[in-house]
């Protein structure tokens, strides 16, 4: 789905319930959870999300402090709990530019104690960093266990210690004794209401850049915003990361008494010290610690033996082993000029002239790059303009039974789905379920009002209710609990299958949607076109619990997003490869089905992988290597194959350039890399069947069996730049016997089993497939 104005997406590691105050009593229940969901919105985003570390220390940096600073704690008082160094980020997009959000919650009751009966109220329970619109104040609220009723007269003093990147001081501010890991270059003390400071590495700046500040005993928090000015004056630039600390202190009392550190780095036990950063720079991941590989298979929830027939692995769909390639229709190829209307191709948010015709005249180019499944975007009649941008994408419908005009019309349409079938091809129709145009005849119908959710837009996408009951930025939102509408839909959507003879759908927006409709839509709709008839759904979230609830109700299949955030990091930006193999096993238990999840490397909504990757060919070919390999449905992008860049849209600066126009025989190199890998999986059984075992894992090398009773491979990815070498032992389920040749797949290279091992030794961002030889 496409919008102009403002989206956010949420990543939550760590979720605190909230804190419900009733006049004198209050109940307080924290839970943490290892988990990742990201809320809200489906729209184009600029950067990927991940867990952030605390930043390395600086060598040679200490303070002492006096011996009297010291932590007390009885038995009732210790922590609850702690979050360590992971931090929730999220990512918006306004008014088509990138920006970011920041999130951490951090432990209960893990303050120094100073026993005035204002503790609680100087112990930081989680901080919010928001960025906003441009126009707008960069926000943050800090949240305390217990903020009493003008504790910041005399007991709370607040800090926020902002770096951007530009150098800066160590030192904390209002000579605290102490210093920051990080180089901060705004700090901000909040005192009470009307007595506040803001510093720079100079001196005080003007208190006109504090906007807001607010004392929230009833909420537990302190808030405010930062004047964008300031910051920009220093070299920030809109949707650039930013990284803080903070820390409260006892007016007149020269000591940290709470900061986001874990209890076991807090200040006053860590040299004076400050070590915990939360950033919204998403180009780094922790690795986790050194690990051997396991000794058993690796299997997901639903169980599976590599000697048995994997074909019934799935209860839906389960001999669907294709790759998947999408096509943004308007943009893919002009294959009818009679049908375009209101084209402006030097114009990225306009119509390009792509059609249905344009798919017919390459589903030839597109089978032989491997890929039997076509994913088309949505072709009901769609709002051809909005805000000065063009519906060329499909996710503005005014009318569900019609194809749009600038596509064709439904005989081209039956015409497709019945060309790709005589090719041995598949069809997948994108749907649009969650809401329809602001033109859309629904909006305006006095008789269907109840249609419709009346809520007002999202104000916070981390609440439940709010996601599903609320609009996006004023389109209107389709009250699927009703039955009328989840009747209509369900109607509608059987009237695509019965027109068309489609092989599934691409479900959009689906965390927008009940659960429970989505329950009903997918078993009628499987009962009514078959269980082999995909539902694959879109759910922008890196929860993979979340994503299994879907799976548990009979979607077949949603793409898999977790996955996705570590491929970015690990391929894009030279991650750890233990972060992405322990990835994979945690994915692999939590799935109900992991092989009928979808691997992409990029889509409509994100950037395109080589911008991601700076560039750099050999990692883009790298990152392709483990999605055709690992078992999943990998999913390919059109252009990803050629080589395609482009970022998101950024008003004022650039239109949607992950969206232009497919660009023919760009790089003849890429294509016939990407033609090789997609061979090499359709043409191995192992590789499309065969159960995931891994074999080695570390810093730069991660091995895995795809094991098949009728054949073994052994995938090989090294990260490195530099070429690696390894004796890889050999899975103790694995047939393959000592003296047996094995062949890579890739490069022709031969080697040879001893001792049950293979000594491999592949180029710098090189994969390696290995099959017995014949």
């Amino acid at each position: 789905m496409n919008i102009k104005p403002l989206s956010d997406f949420k990543m939550n590691f760590i979720s605190q319930k909230p804190s419900f105050k009733t006049g004198q009593s209050e109940n307080k229940n924290f839970s943490f959870d290892d988990h990742v969901s990201l809320g809200g919105g489906h729209l184009p985003v600029g950067s990927f999300l991940t867990s952030m570390p605390a930043l390395k220390d600086s060598a040679g940096r200490t303070a002492t402090l006096d011996d009297s600073q010291k932590v007390e704690k009885s038995p009732e008082n210790k922590p609850k709990s702690v979050s360590g160094n992971i931090a929730t980020l999220s990512m918006f997009e306004g008014e088509g530019l990138v920006a970011r959000s920041a999130n951490y919650s951090a432990g209960v009751n893990d303050q120094y104690l100073l026993d005035d009966g204002f503790d609680s109220s100087r112990d930081i329970t989680s901080v919010t960093a928001h960025e906003g619109k441009p126009s707008e104040p960069y926000s943050f609220t800090v949240k305390f266990n217990d903020l009493q009723p003008g504790a910041e007269v005399g007991n709370l003093d607040l800090y926020l210690l902002l770096s951007l990147g530009q150098g800066g001081k160590i030192n904390l501010p209002d000579g605290i004794p102490g210093l920051t890991e990080q180089p901060w270059n705004i700090s901000l003390g909040a005192y009470d209401t009307n007595n506040f400071n803001v510093y720079d590495e100079h001196g005080t700046l003007d208190k006109s850049v504090l906007k807001n500040l607010k004392f929230d005993s009833l909420n537990d928090s302190v808030s405010f915003g930062l004047d964008k000015s300031v910051m920009r004056e220093k070299g920030w630039k809109d949707g650039d990361h930013v990284a803080l600390q903070t820390f409260t202190a006892k007016d007149f009392v020269k000591k940290v008494v709470d900061s986001l550190d874990e209890p076991g780095k807090k200040p006053w036990i860590n040299n004076g010290n400050l070590s915990n950063v939360i950033s919204s720079d998403l180009n780094y991941m922790p690795s986790p610690s050194p690990s051997q590989s396991p000794s058993a298979p690796i299997m997901g929830s639903a169980g599976f033996e590599p000697d048995k027939d994997l074909d019934d692995r799935s209860a839906a769909w389960a001999t669907f082993n294709d790759s998947i390639y999408f096509a943004l229709t308007d943009r893919f190829y002009d294959g009818d000029v009679s049908n375009n209307f209101d084209v402006n191709k030097k114009d990225l948010t306009k119509y390009h002239g792509g059609d249905l015709q344009g798919i017919i005249d390459k589903l030839d180019y597109i089978k032989d790059l491997g890929m039997k499944t076509v994913w088309v975007t949505p072709t009901m009649a769609n709002q051809d303009l909005f805000m000065d941008s063009a519906g060329y994408h499909g996710y503005w419908p005014v009318d569900f039974f019609k194809v749009d005009k600038h596509l064709g019309d439904m005989d081209k349409f039956k015409e497709l789905v019945a060309k790709a079938h005589e090719k041995g091809m598949k069809i997948v129709l994108d749907i649009p379920l969650n809401h329809v145009a602001w033109e859309h005849p629904l909006r305006n119908d006095p008789t269907k009002q109840n249609w419709l959710h009346h809520n007002g837009d999202v104000q916070n996408w981390n609440d439940p209710w709010q996601v599903e009951n609320c609009s996006m930025y004023g389109l209107p939102d389709l009250a699927q609990e009703n039955p009328e509408v989840s009747k209509y839909l369900i109607d509608m959507a059987k009237f695509w299958i019965d027109q068309t003879g489609i092989d599934g759908f691409r479900l959009d927006a689906i965390k927008h949607v009940p659960l429970s409709f989505w329950s009903q839509f997918s078993k009628e709709i499987h009962s009514h076109a078959g269980k082999d008839f995909l539902l694959i759904g879109e759910c922008f979230d890196g929860n993979a619990d979340k994503l299994n609830s879907y799976q548990q109700n009979d979607m077949n299949s949603l793409f898999d997003l977790p996955l996705f955030f570590t491929e970015i990091n690990v391929f894009g930006h030279d991650g750890n490869m233990r972060d992405l193999a322990n990835q994979v096993a945690h994915l692999n238990r939590t799935y109900k089905n992991p092989e009928m999840m979808s691997a992409i490397l990029d889509n409509h909504d994100t950037k395109r992988f080589l911008t991601e990757a700076g560039g750099d060919k050999n990692k883009l070919k790298l990152a392709l290597s483990f999605i055709m390999t690992v078992n999943r449905i990998p999913t390919i992008y059109y252009g990803t194959e050629v080589g395609m860049d482009g970022d998101v849209e950024q008003l004022g600066v650039r239109g949607p350039e992950n969206r232009k126009d497919m660009e023919w025989n760009k790089d003849l190199d890429m294509l016939n890399y990407f033609k090789q890998v997609s061979s090499i999986r359709n043409n191995n059984i192992a590789l499309t069947k065969g159960a995931l075992m891994e074999m080695w894992q570390d810093d730069k090398i991660y091995s895995y069996s795809r094991m098949h009773p009728d054949q073994e491979a052994i995938v090989v990815l090294n990260n490195a730049y530099d070429t690696q070498q390894r004796d890889i032992p050999l899975r103790s389920e694995s047939k393959i016997k000592d003296g047996t040749v094995l062949k890579d797949l890739m490069s022709g290279e031969k080697v040879t089993v001893k001792s049950g091992k293979i000594k491999i030794h592949p180029g710098g961002k090189k994969a390696q497939v290995f099959v017995v030889d014949k």
